[in-house]
């Protein structure tokens, strides 16, 4: 049984490494483009880490509750129900806020003709990043109850 638990350690934190990381690179890599053609290009970069992201979270999301079923004093600990609570939330923060703003930025990008990025999509993309970064701050949050694993 501990093989079993240490594997699906492994695997919930491999999930999150590769699954929360490229999240937080998504606006880096859209702000560097200066032209049509290069947002486009970082439209389908994000789009393709997005879908490995979702994924992600989908086997975060298994592994820790078959974690805490392999473990049931875990559903006595607040920081692990805070982080599956924090982690539901902000699923549906993401789904529900971000990702339809995602979504429109994409379809300017892929119709936009001109050189250079239009101001509706810089206006729209300002939009996101706020958002972002109250879905930053929850995943951070998540990430510290995790690591630290604080009595409260």
């Amino acid at each position: 049984m501990d093989y079993l638990y240490l594997s699906l350690l492994v695997i919930h934190i491999s999930s999150a490494i590769f699954g929360v990381g490229p999240v937080f690179l998504f606006n880096m890599i859209l702000k560097r483009a200066k032209t049509a053609d290069q947002l486009r290009y970082a439209h389908h970069i994000v789009e393709k880490l997005n879908k490995n992201a979702n994924l992600s979270f989908g086997i975060l999301l298994v592994t820790g509750l078959i974690l805490g079923w392999m473990s049931p004093y875990l559903f006595r600990q607040m920081w692990y129900i805070a982080s599956i609570v924090l982690f539901l939330i902000s699923g549906f923060y993401a789904i529900l806020v971000v990702e339809p703003i995602l979504k429109r930025l994409h379809q300017i990008a892929s119709q936009s003709t001109s050189g250079e990025v239009s101001q509706e999509y810089k206006q729209l993309f300002r939009k996101k990043q706020a958002r972002d970064t109250i879905a930053n701050l929850m995943a951070i949050a998540i990430i510290l109850l995790m690591i630290i694993k604080p009595v409260f």
